[in-house]
């Protein structure tokens, strides 16, 4: 676009600016101005007060108890785990309060009776109240993103954060382990206990603390995989499906786990209350039952799940029949609703100065554009066409979802290959019934144990409506596998991952099946320019990079910086030379496509969402650009 006029606008003028201001902040980064404390304000129509309950309220959600973290050491150090620098390195947002337990954006408390819990009813002191204050997650620590521009921040409520999940849990764990060794332990224990500091207090908290790192050991080693997440992504259904199979094994049991190898970028989540489905794959659906989003409170309920609910399953003489759970129904309710007011966040202009409106309408030509064509002829899908047009301000226009089946898409496939083919052992549930109307066996899908999980959670929680609501919690499916015959590839031979027998086959019948779950939701593009990176599985930086022909995407790029780059539209990935910077400073995480050999990592492909990229002109994918900022 350098040298492009578009209706008698110089680029080149624009461009240049552009490149020097980026220069200036990429080489003078030790006279760069220092971040403000307070944000710029992007109008989304929360309160103070609707934000700070969104940062706040508890799930149910119980990880660590709060005297505990904060009492807890790094590893390596004598510092707090919750020291400011070190979220920061985590890339979750430090409190901003000067006063009170100073708890990052959406770790909150949670201090409910322990009385008909498990897994946290620990009892480390003698005596403890049966409302020990725990802390957990709550939406806002994955949902709420922070950029920053020459010195200026903006907050984004419910946007994708940067946390890197999969870091935090394995440095929490080691921590954990090394505080059982001394000096840790001792400064440890005089925190947690205070005055009440006595041998047998040290025995029960030992014995608690080692009941702990049991359990999350056995969580760890039931995601373990060899792909790292970096920043701003999660295998969440793989750590959801993997918590519901332990959940149901006896203590000692060995689950069938499965690894959680295909993490994705958080979604963003205003305008999600409209959606009929909701999940990357549709997994979730909406259901109403008068003024009530049963479906809504269903999804939630998986998502506190696998993000360190206390789940347990009550057993008979004959079988599994109900659990009891941390999981705070009230709360999930309200937590949704606060998403119904919340709007998509309008592009800042007193931070990065005003769109062009000439290249803005060039752009929706584009956008709406039926008549592109293929160099074989045939029609380019219009972009419309999959991501419909949605008013900032509209809160309540339903929004019915365009799914992409798998092989359509291109995208990489195996978020939703894993919801569809993952199985896991049913222990406390063999023989009890489960969606299909027959008794569980030894063995079943994963996703059925979840929905069986939720559908009990319900009925621990709302026992007056429940009989009416729970035929809707089921695991959508119209159609099945396919067969495990080659399906075509994008990619050379030499590209290509290199999978076992059985990995081969279950792409194939992925690729090659019905089942409504094995498809990627379209939804509309509004407020899309603050989520980067892109693509489901973060896997593309910028939007301009999002136009381009796959095999021009970059193959790996630096994540972990918040400053933006408002001419492609997401973070800050170049060099002063316009080149793929190598990682460095904030931009610590090399995200990678390709392994060392040059072939496509299975969870990390950048590949797909092509429609016609390669019959766009430079001037076009700058007009599409300057277009989506203003959606």
């Amino acid at each position: 676009m350098r040298n492009a006029k578009v209706r008698g606008s110089s680029y080149l003028t624009l461009a240049l600016a552009e490149a020097i201001g980026l220069f200036a902040i990429l080489i003078l980064s030790t006279s760069a101005p220092a971040i403000a404390d307070t944000p710029v304000t992007v109008r989304q129509g929360w309160t103070d007060s609707q934000k700070k309950k969104w940062y706040t309220l508890s799930q149910g959600s119980r990880l660590i108890p709060l005297s505990w973290l904060k009492a807890l050491e790094q590893a390596d150090s004598d510092r707090l785990f919750l020291d400011d620098e070190h979220i920061t390195k985590l890339r979750y947002l430090p409190s901003s309060a000067a006063t009170g337990d100073r708890l990052p954006v959406g770790f909150v408390v949670d201090d409910q009776d322990d009385s008909d819990l498990t897994r946290t009813r620990l009892r480390w002191k003698w005596p403890q109240s049966d409302t020990e204050k725990w802390v957990g997650m709550n939406c806002a620590a994955c949902h709420t993103a922070e950029i920053t521009y020459q010195g200026k921040r903006m907050r984004i409520e419910g946007g994708p954060t940067l946390g890197d999940f999969q870091t935090l849990m394995e440095a929490l764990n080691t921590a954990l382990a090394r505080t059982k060794s001394e000096p840790k332990w001792t400064r440890f224990a005089d925190k947690v206990l205070g005055t009440e500091n006595n041998a047998d207090n040290k025995t029960r908290l030992r014995a608690a603390l080692d009941k702990l790192t049991a359990w999350e050991d056995r969580i760890a080693r039931a995601n373990a995989t060899p792909l790292r997440y970096g920043f701003g992504r999660l295998d969440a259904f793989g750590h959801i499906f993997n918590k519901v199979a332990l959940n149901v094994q006896e203590d000692g049991a060995a689950p069938i786990s499965n690894p959680s190898n295909a993490p994705v970028s958080y979604p963003f989540l205003w305008n999600v209350p409209q959606h009929d489905k909701v999940q990357w794959n549709g997994f979730a659906e909406k259901q109403m039952i008068g003024g009530y989003d049963v479906g809504a409170l269903g999804r939630n309920i998986g998502e506190v799940t696998g993000v360190f609910a206390d789940v347990s399953w009550v057993v008979n003489a004959v079988s599994a029949t109900s659990t009891n759970s941390s999981v705070d129904t009230n709360n999930l309710r309200d937590l949704e609703n606060l998403l119904k007011t919340l709007r998509p966040p309008m592009w800042p202009t007193s931070v990065f100065g005003q769109i062009d409106n000439t290249l803005r309408s060039r752009g929706r030509e584009v956008f709406i554009d039926p008549n592109r064509r293929n160099a074989d002829g045939s029609r380019v899908t219009p972009c419309r066409d999959c991501h419909k047009g949605l008013r900032r301000n509209n809160l309540t226009r339903p929004i019915e979802a365009k799914m992409i089946p798998l092989k359509e898409s291109g995208t990489d496939i195996w978020m939703a290959c894993n919801v569809v083919t993952h199985r896991a052992s049913t222990g406390v549930l063999i023989n009890t019934y489960g969606d299909g109307g027959q008794p569980y066996g030894a063995t079943a899908q994963t996703k059925d144990l979840a929905s069986n999980t939720v559908k009990s959670i319900v009925l621990e929680n709302l026992e007056d409506v429940a009989s009416d609501i729970i035929g809707l919690f089921g695991s959508p499916s119209s159609g099945g596998l396919g067969s495990d015959s080659e399906a075509p590839s994008a990619l050379p031979a030499n590209e290509r991952p290199v999978r076992s027998l059985t990995e081969q086959s279950r792409r194939n019948r992925c690729l090659n099946g019905t089942d409504e779950l094995l498809k990627y939701k379209a939804r509309p593009l509004t407020g899309i320019w603050a989520t980067a990176p892109y693509l489901h599985n973060g896997s593309v930086p910028t939007l301009y990079d999002l136009l381009l022909p796959p095999d021009q995407r970059p193959k790996s790029f630096a994540v972990g910086t918040r400053e933006f780059d408002k001419k492609r539209v997401g973070f800050v990935t170049r060099d002063a030379s316009d080149n793929i910077a190598p990682p460095s400073g904030d931009n610590s995480f090399p995200f990678k496509t390709r392994d060392d050999n040059g072939r496509m990592i299975d969870g990390n492909s950048n590949a797909g969402h092509d429609y016609g990229n390669a019959t766009l002109s430079e001037s076009d994918r700058w007009a599409l650009v300057e277009y989506m900022k203003g959606l």
